[in-house]
């Protein structure tokens, strides 16, 4: 953790350094709503959290700058599995496991910034660090056809915490637009998405909940951010 924040410090100083032209440092502060996207992912639902961090823009011609950003996200999602079997008695029963993921990241975006006005843009490359994860599995199951068994599951929740099973390091881009409001605030809508797969390969195979499919996902988010720079222009 303690190199993960003096990297990331370092490279927001080395790109704030290279230019005279008025650096200008803020804050920001925001709302994800993130979730994972794969080919072969179950129903998947957006789950909301928070994100803040410190910010870094500097000019590199009229209308066109550079921002750099060290930012607190949290991401996650919300799957839902679902598997139907039948037995020899014809009993019909089906599986239902509710997996609540949170994750949480450290992130470095160094992003061009186009501005006319008060409108700008922003693009760019972000990379980010997994600090912690946990997850809450909620399995049930409803008996269609037949008795219901006692030692099927009842439904309640239990927590799970494995970075291990996670990538820790993501490379992924983010793309947005916002508004200048006075000489100090700023306000802007991104997505953000990443390139990299979000789980290690998994090697135990859960055949009825098709737990495998999950690292092949990648984690996308649509965020409102609100920002505060120090400096006038």
């Amino acid at each position: 953790m303690r190199r993960f924040v003096v990297f990331f410090s370092i490279v927001l100083l080395a790109t704030g350094s290279a230019s005279a032209q008025h650096p200008r440092l803020g804050i920001k502060a925001g709302l994800n709503a993130s979730t994972y996207t794969g080919a072969e992912l179950p129903h998947s639902d957006y789950r909301f959290g928070g994100a803040a961090g410190l910010l870094l823009q500097r000019p590199l011609l009229q209308h066109l700058g550079l921002q750099s950003e060290l930012l607190y996200e949290q991401r996650g999602s919300e799957l839902k599995y679902t598997n139907s079997t039948e037995g020899v008695t014809f009993t019909t029963i089906d599986y239902i496991r509710t997996v609540r993921s949170r994750l949480h990241y450290g992130s470095l975006a160094v992003l061009l910034r186009p501005r006319q006005g008060t409108w700008f843009a922003v693009a760019g490359p972000q990379f980010s660090y997994l600090l912690a994860e946990k997850r809450t599995i909620q399995d049930q199951v409803n008996v269609i056809v037949g008795p219901v068994d006692p030692v099927l599951p009842d439904g309640s929740a239990r927590i799970v915490r494995n970075k291990q099973e996670y990538n820790r390091g993501e490379v992924g881009y983010v793309v947005g637009i916002g508004r200048e409001v006075g000489t100090h605030w700023q306000v802007e809508g991104r997505y953000a998405a990443g390139f990299t797969k979000l789980r290690q390969p998994t090697v135990a195979v859960d055949a009825v909940y098709g737990s495998e499919r999950v690292q092949h996902a990648r984690s996308q988010s649509l965020q409102v951010q609100i920002s505060y720079l120090l400096s006038s222009q």
